[in-house]
């Protein structure tokens, strides 16, 4: 067994980081309601930011301690997770439908952004300029996001934003108390996590790689998974699509590009022999579960959960995506 001090770090981190991520949107969306911020600019920039956050600090603290593996598995396999995992939980318990307002926008948007993030790191390393181009095409993203969910607005149309979930939050007073307390905590648990994934690597003698694919892409995952159960007993499936849709571009763009800025930074050959094209895949089937506003119920999260088993198998196993398909077939 590993040191109990390094179980502790990593699955401390883990938990610590969840309510610290809690911690922040909650505080955040009781201080935009405090300013007048509508449901909108709250759903856009507080709500989806917010559940990016713990994948944004573990890969920029990870790239900075020179635990590579870890950040970018961190991100690939939260973009995974977010799909086969953060999807079916919710649907296991109520079905939803997919394909609500301004939902094909968005998945484009991440089809593009999936694309850009497997096509570049296959012929290079990120560099500072690759970071500076994903964070500015984040930003034009979002800034044209807010545009057209504001003409929707204006005529009367629905933007899909909850607004209850928008709206709600903390007493200005607690809220005032609840960000940064939850910012300085998402940077601690983040550094418990890398010390703790780093030296269980090691023990075992693993690619940290791995460690980032499972364990930290399922423990940053944990916001998305409560926002997403939390819109499933509400029956709101366009808050749930859109809360993963969100996750994965702020995943790769906003985490992505941030540590593009410390390269340059080379991706492991692992990733483009197995995990970049299951995350592809991945996206693949969620646009067009949108595309199509299929009802995702119990039979496709039993699905989807069967697939991200055989996911985590071929990676223990080191199977390649080829290898992965005779396993399922």
């Amino acid at each position: 067994m590993p040191d109990s001090l390094l179980l502790v770090f990593l699955f401390g981190g883990l938990l610590l980081m969840a309510l610290a991520g809690d911690l922040l949107v909650r505080g955040a969306l009781g201080i935009g309601r405090a300013l007048g911020v509508s449901p909108l600019l709250a759903g856009i920039f507080i709500v989806g930011f917010g559940t990016s956050a713990p994948e944004m600090m573990v890969a920029v603290n990870a790239v900075m301690t020179g635990n590579e593996g870890l950040a970018f598995g961190n991100i690939v396999g939260s973009n995974i997770a977010n799909v086969f995992l953060v999807a079916a939980l919710p649907a296991l318990i109520f079905p939803v439908m997919a394909g609500g307002p301004g939902q094909r926008w968005a998945v484009l948007a991440m089809l593009v952004a999936t694309a850009a993030w497997i096509g570049m790191t296959a012929i290079m390393p990120l560099v500072a300029m690759i970071g500076i181009c994903f964070l500015a095409i984040l930003a034009g993203y979002t800034g044209l996001s807010i545009i057209l969910a504001r003409r929707a607005e204006a005529k009367g149309k629905p933007t899909g934003v909850d607004a209850d979930a928008a709206t709600g939050g903390a007493p200005l007073w607690r809220a005032l108390i609840y960000v940064p307390v939850g910012a300085a905590a998402l940077v601690w648990s983040s550094n418990l996590i890398i010390m703790g994934g780093e030296g269980i690597a090691r023990f075992y003698q693993v690619p940290e790689e791995w460690i980032g694919l499972t364990l930290l892409a399922v423990g940053t995952s944990l916001p998305e998974i409560g926002a997403s159960l939390a819109a499933a007993f509400r029956k709101r499936g366009d808050v749930l699509i859109g809360n993963i849709v969100g996750s994965n571009i702020f995943n790769i763009l906003g985490a992505g590009g941030l540590v593009a800025l410390f390269g340059p930074v080379q991706v492991a050959g692992l990733f483009h022999n197995y995990d970049h094209w299951v995350m592809g895949i991945a996206a693949v089937v969620l646009a067009g579960l949108v595309f199509t506003k299929a009802r995702i119920g119990r039979l496709t999260g039993v699905l989807f959960l069967l697939i991200y088993a055989a996911y985590i198998y071929g990676l223990v196993r080191g199977y390649s995506l080829a290898a992965l398909f005779d396993l399922v077939v």
